[in-house]
């Protein structure tokens, strides 16, 4: 009997055999998250006063892990958007790694919106010494507004975050990969490009379409002063005439743009809007005093100065072909912005400082010194097709012009389908093009609000638009590039308006098409394919013959040198506690790892100051002898 009945369960396996191959097999997950930051900090942002930050102590995998700090309540932690990552109603497996003080529980929790409200709902945890959270979870359908977080059960104490990996059936369209690249069609025309903010490109999806459709890609916010400077870190510098920056929101799209040869158009040097209010106080104090118009120069001549030169240094390879030097300086009346403190009125304190629109000229005289050679300089500004603004703007530019300090004019065009028609759009590109510099669509986006996802009305707007760009391109303006402000209307700024060429899913619209079809079929071109630069050689450290290397002090990277490397190496300590032992490997005698490299005031405490005062030595210090940071001899009094 046994036999007989493994035989009859044998025999009929093989009947069904047939039917089985012919079953569709099992959908493989598809990876829709997957971060070690190696690459930065990424989507990640802090809820409250928290902050993250990449550490480079005690990694599970790589070098790196997510550090998160600065918390004063549980709920505090580190939280990724997954808006048009999760999907309602499906299931995902979860896994990341937790480090944490003994005692503490880590939660991988998911934030989402329904009927009833905002819901917190735990997806797993873990406790100790990089323990690994692995779970699975549904997602109810019907809800919105998805973000996962880490944050603990209790307590606020610091915590680290690794390998994070979110697994599942992806709801995204693959179509636009394989539609003909975008910027090989406007090849013999124009570069083609696209914004993105860190969450925007955090899926596989989103980075495959953007290396294979586009040729410049501009950084949404994480360029913007209020995402470059560091208060913290400027009062404990102690300069009044320095803010310092730093790079950590913006690191791993500058890092992705640089390893897929992705050329970036840099947003924005100066602006009214999201520079914080304190770079024009006394001491860079919330409540000092407004500095005066002197003061001011400064502070915006070693701003751009700095921005430049930490951009060089961090990302040597990287291609940052232009620059919005001065951005939205004037209303639609064509008048200048007036003096305030309120963004929210249109007031802007930089008019309020300079009393003029004389600082717009400081800026681009400050651009055109220090940015690197090639590099092109640009005014930006939106409405800029109303005949009053355009007119103000083309008159500032050709002053600007007369003195040999601007490249092109940055045309914003966010556009409706009832304003404005295609003509008028078109008058204001022949009335730039008068003053013979570039033109470059910066920002297009198309909204109508009163339709639905991919509608009809946004496809023959883009037409329209698009015709009078190509057909003034032709008729010889020097257009040079065209970039979206997004990729999705997903995530579009203003997505109930459906205003972008893919939808939230991913798959192109009808307005990608018109866009497409935009060029004729035999004036497609085809873009070259980016090589890897050359390797530059560089010396190693001369070491002591005792085997131990004795660094100076600031030399906190060990390499015998002072320079850009050695903020970040101490940047990095303060933020994410590294190891000073452990990252020298054993060649630096441990007595002198707290002592001469990061002793920089002879306190015996390091913190904050000395890392002031090592980005004061590098930024006026680290440079030919007898110059400073501009390279001006040092006249000693």
């Amino acid at each position: 009997m046994k036999h007989s009945g493994w035989a009859a369960a044998l025999t009929a396996a093989m009947m069904l055999g047939s039917l089985t191959a012919a079953l569709p097999a099992a959908a493989e997950d598809d990876v829709l998250l997957s971060t070690g930051f190696e690459d930065g900090v990424g989507a990640w942002m802090g809820f409250g006063p928290a902050n993250v930050s990449v550490s480079n102590n005690m990694w599970h995998e790589g070098k790196n892990c997510l550090y998160i700090g600065g918390r004063t309540e549980n709920w505090q932690g580190a939280f990724c958007s997954m808006e048009g990552t999760l999907t309602p109603g499906n299931t995902y497996s979860f896994t990341a790694y937790v480090n944490c003080k003994a005692g503490d529980t880590v939660q991988l929790m998911l934030k989402y919106t329904d009927s009833e409200g905002e819901q917190y709902k735990e997806i797993g945890s873990g406790a100790g010494e990089w323990d690994r959270i692995q779970a699975t979870y549904a997602v109810p359908e019907g809800v919105k507004d998805l973000l996962i977080y880490f944050q603990t059960a209790e307590g606020s104490n610091d915590f680290q975050v690794d390998d994070v990996m979110i697994t599942g059936q992806a709801s995204w369209s693959k179509d636009m990969l394989e539609e003909e690249p975008l910027k090989d069609i406007y090849a013999n025309y124009f570069r083609l490009g696209c914004a993105a903010t860190p969450a925007e490109l955090s899926t596989p999806v989103s980075q495959d379409i953007v290396k294979r459709h586009f040729n410049s890609l501009t950084i949404g916010n994480e360029l913007k002063p209020d995402h470059l400077m560091d208060q913290t870190m400027t009062l404990a510098n102690g300069s009044n005439e320095r803010v310092m920056i730093s790079l950590e929101k913006a690191r791993s799209l500058l890092a992705f743009c640089e390893e897929n040869h992705i050329p970036i158009r840099g947003h924005v040097l100066c602006w009214y809007s999201q520079t914080p209010q304190w770079f024009f106080r006394e001491g860079f104090r919330n409540d000092g005093d407004f500095v005066s118009k002197e003061m001011m120069q400064k502070r915006l001549k070693n701003y751009i100065h700095d921005v430049f030169y930490q951009l060089s240094a961090e990302f040597p390879d990287l291609d940052i072909y232009c620059w919005d030097v001065v951005n939205e300086c004037y209303l639609d009346e064509g008048n200048l912005r007036p003096g305030g403190t309120d963004t929210s009125k249109d007031e802007s304190m930089w008019s309020l400082i300079y009393g003029d629109d004389s600082y717009i000229d400081d800026a681009f005289t400050y651009a055109r010194e220090y940015a690197p050679e090639g590099t092109k300089l640009f005014y930006n500004d939106f409405n800029e097709y109303i005949p009053a603004k355009r007119d103000k703007i083309y008159e500032k530019v050709s002053s600007l012009k007369a003195k040999g300090l601007i490249d092109g004019i940055g045309m914003q065009s966010h556009l409706d389908v009832g304003y404005p028609d295609a003509g008028l759009y078109r008058q204001a590109i022949d009335k730039f093009d008068q003053l013979g510099l570039e033109i470059q669509i910066t920002e297009l986006d198309i909204t109508d609000y009163d339709s639905g996802p991919d509608s009809q009305s946004v496809a023959t707007a883009y037409q329209k638009i698009m015709k009078e760009i190509v057909d003034a391109k032709k008729s010889g303006a020097n257009i040079t590039a065209c970039v979206f402000w997004g990729i999705t209307d997903g995530t579009s700024w203003r997505k109930e308006g459906y205003p972008l060429l893919i939808n939230a899913d991913y798959s192109p619209k009808k307005a990608y098409y018109s866009v497409k079809n935009a060029v004729p079929e035999e004036e497609l071109g085809k873009t070259e394919e980016p090589t890897d630069p050359p390797v530059r050689p560089t010396d190693p450290p001369v070491r002591p013959t005792d085997g131990y290397y004795y660094p100076k002090q600031g030399d906190v990277y060990v390499d015998g040198n002072v320079d850009l490397l050695d903020i970040i190496q101490m940047t990095q300590y303060l933020h994410g506690l590294t190891d000073k032992a452990l990252a020298y490997s054993g060649m630096v005698p441990i007595e002198i790892v707290a002592g001469e490299p990061w002793e920089m005031n002879e306190d015996y405490v390091f913190d904050v100051f000395d890392l002031g005062l090592l980005k004061r030595k590098v930024l006026n210090g680290g440079f030919p002898e007898g110059r400073d940071a501009y390279g001006q001899p040092i006249v000693v009094d």
